[in-house]
């Protein structure tokens, strides 16, 4: 429905197509309902590329060390075409940082 940007016509419209999909893997988001909250404000194109970026970190290391960064070697297309002008990435470190993952514990 965000993609197509347009509102079902029934329970039988092409655009359920994907609910019944079970979407569950090894990725894993740390502040999903930050990242939803503020998503008024990023193009689709850049949370997109938030989200496929994501997934592509592990999450057994996140459990274990608490990682919540990627490393720029798991990408496979060149990172300077994912990271240019995303208001949601940044690089530090050689890693790639994602913005709404890092949220403070308290709001001020």
């Amino acid at each position: 429905m965000m993609v197509e940007k347009q509102l079902p016509r029934n329970r039988y419209d092409t655009l359920y197509k994907y609910a019944d999909i079970d979407f569950r893997g090894q990725s894993f988001l740390v502040h999903p309902d930050v990242l939803l909250y503020n998503s008024y404000k990023y193009s689709y194109r850049d949370i997109c590329i938030y989200l496929a970026l994501a997934s592509l970190r592990s999450y057994g290391e996140y459990k274990v060390n608490g990682t919540i960064t990627l490393d720029p070697l798991y990408i496979q297309e060149d990172p300077i075409l994912f990271l240019n002008n995303n208001k949601l990435l940044y690089v530090e470190n050689q890693q790639i940082h994602f913005l709404h993952e890092e949220v403070p514990k308290e709001i001020n």
